[in-house]
C-alpha cells in the first residue's frame, strides 16, 4: 500500500513505478488528516497488505509487517532535502530498503528476447532432379554422298535409378544439300534422326559427364526429277542406326549448364538409300558411319 498526502505527488508517483518495475502490486491511497497514520498503516496491514509506504513531499516511512501476520516487523523512516534531484535519491533507497526488507530479489536487467532466424531454405539440388531438358545445334556429318550439314536437335533425361536413365532425342537439318544425279540433275536432300537409349550421367559438380547409347530411326528425304523435262519427284528412304554418345556439362546453377555432345553411330542395320526411278543404280546410301559435334544448353527439373 502506498499512501500520500495528495493523489499526484511526484514522490509517490516515482515510488510507485519503481515498485511495480519490481514485480509487487501497488494500491494507492490518500492519507486522511483526521486519521493518525499508525491507524491507517494498521487497517492495510490486516486487509492483508505486506508493507505500507507513506511518501510526504520530502520524506518517506515504511512499515514492513510480518510474513503470515499483520504485526508489524520493521519501520524505517528517511528524509532529505526538498529537490527534485533528491526526490530520485529518496525513492531509490526506500525502494531498496523495501526489497531487502521483504526478502525480494534485486530489480532483473532487461534482456531481450532471443532472437530466432528461421532456417534457410535451400533450394533443391541436382541430385534431387530427376529431368533434363537439352537443346543442342551443330554439325552430321556421315559416309556417302550427302555433304555435312547444320543441324538443331533436342532431347529429354528421365533419371531411373541412380545414374542410370533413359533419354529420348532427335536431330533435324538445318539446310537442304545437293547430291549430283548425273544427266538428270541435283538431288535435294535432307536428314532426320529420331530415338533414344540408356545414359550414365553421374551426378557431378560443377562439371559432369554423360555416356549413352540406343538406336535412332533415320529419315532421308530425295527430291529431283527423272528427266529434264518432266516434273519433279520426292522420295523418302527410311533406315534404322545404332549410336554411343558421350557429354561434357559445366554446371552454372542447380538447374542451367551448358554442354558439348559427340554422337557417333552407323545404319548398317538398315541403310536408308536414294536412287533416280526406273535406274538400278543407287545415287547414294547414307550413314554406314556418322558423327555429330554439337553444343548447347540444358535444364534440370
Amino acid at each position: 500500500m502506498l499512501l500520500s498526502v495528495t493523489e499526484d505527488d511526484p514522490l509517490a508517483a516515482r515510488l510507485g513505478a519503481e515498485l511495480e518495475a519490481l514485480g509487487l502490486e501497488v494500491s494507492r491511497g490518500k492519507i486522511d488528516p483526521t486519521v493518525a497514520i499508525e491507524d491507517l498503516v494498521k487497517q492495510a496491514l490486516v486487509g492483508g497488505a505486506r508493507g505500507v509506504v507513506v511518501a510526504d513531499g520530502r520524506r518517506t516511512e515504511f512499515w514492513v509487517a510480518e510474513e503470515g501476520s499483520d504485526r508489524i516487523a520493521m519501520r524505517q523512516e528517511l528524509e532529505i532535502e526538498s529537490s527534485p534531484a533528491m526526490e530520485s535519491v529518496l525513492s531509490l533507497r526506500t525502494v531498496e530498503f523495501l526489497r531487502v526488507s521483504l526478502g525480494l530479489a534485486s530489480r532483473p536487467a532487461t534482456v531481450p528476447p532471443p532472437v530466432v532466424t528461421p532456417p534457410p531454405v535451400a533450394p533443391p539440388s541436382r541430385s534431387d532432379k530427376r529431368v533434363t531438358l537439352a537443346v543442342v545445334a551443330g554439325v552430321l556429318a556421315g559416309t556417302g554422298k550427302v555433304p555435312p550439314f547444320a543441324t538443331v536437335g533436342g532431347s529429354a533425361y528421365v533419371r531411373i535409378v541412380g545414374p542410370v536413365g533413359l533419354e529420348l532425342r532427335g536431330l533435324a537439318p538445318l539446310m537442304t544439300q545437293q547430291v549430283s544425279g548425273g544427266p538428270q540433275g541435283p538431288v535435294d536432300t535432307k536428314l532426320w534422326l529420331a530415338g533414344g537409349g540408356p545414359v550414365f550421367a553421374p551426378r557431378l559438380a560443377p562439371v559432369g559427364f554423360e555416356l549413352g547409347a540406343g538406336a535412332l530411326a533415320v529419315v532421308l528425304r530425295g527430291a529431283g526429277t527423272t528427266s529434264p523435262t518432266q516434273t519433279g519427284l520426292t522420295g523418302y528412304a527410311v533406315g534404322l542406326a545404332v549410336y554411343g554418345r558421350a557429354a561434357a556439362a559445366i554446371h552454372l546453377s542447380p538447374t542451367w549448364s551448358v554442354r558439348l555432345d559427340v554422337l557417333g553411330g552407323s545404319t548398317e542395320p538398315w541403310r536408308p538409300s536414294i536412287g533416280i526411278k526406273k535406274q538400278p543404280e543407287t545415287l547414294t546410301t547414307w550413314g554406314v558411319g556418322f558423327v555429330a559435334a554439337l553444343a548447347g544448353v540444358a535444364a534440370t527439373f
